[in-house]
């Protein structure tokens, strides 16, 4: 059920940030930002999952962080559901979901902050 809850939540944000591209209210750069970080994002929980399974060297979590901040964590949530991976360690998921927080506070300030500009 968490994790239903979880998918759907990134699943709404990734159409709000979809939309918001097509209808030219969020910027290309800020959307490129969006995909690279995703793609990334889910492309690390595999490479991780694979490391902690074969002992490698391990993705240092402040990466998947810095990927949360920059809107990769619709992707984060389904590399950890698909890789089942990251899923049980409280404080990472502490610190995460506090990144995904700040995301998207800092998402709607920017859109509020410029719609109101593109009103004026």
């Amino acid at each position: 059920m968490k994790n239903s809850l979880l998918l759907v939540i990134a699943v709404i944000y990734t159409a709000f940030c979809v939309y918001s591209y097509s209808k030219a209210l969020l910027p290309s750069w800020l959307f490129y930002v969006f995909i690279v970080s995703n793609t990334l994002a889910l492309i690390f929980y595999g490479i991780d999952k694979l490391a902690a399974i074969k002992h490698w060297r391990r993705t240092p979590e402040k990466h998947f962080y810095l990927l949360a901040l920059f809107s990769g964590w619709p992707a984060s949530i389904v590399g950890q559901i698909m890789f089942n991976h990251k899923t049980s360690k409280l404080s990472f998921r502490r610190w995460f979901f506090t990144m995904c927080f700040l995301n998207i506070v800092l998402v709607f300030v920017y859109f509020i902050y410029f719609s109101t500009a593109l009103i004026k």
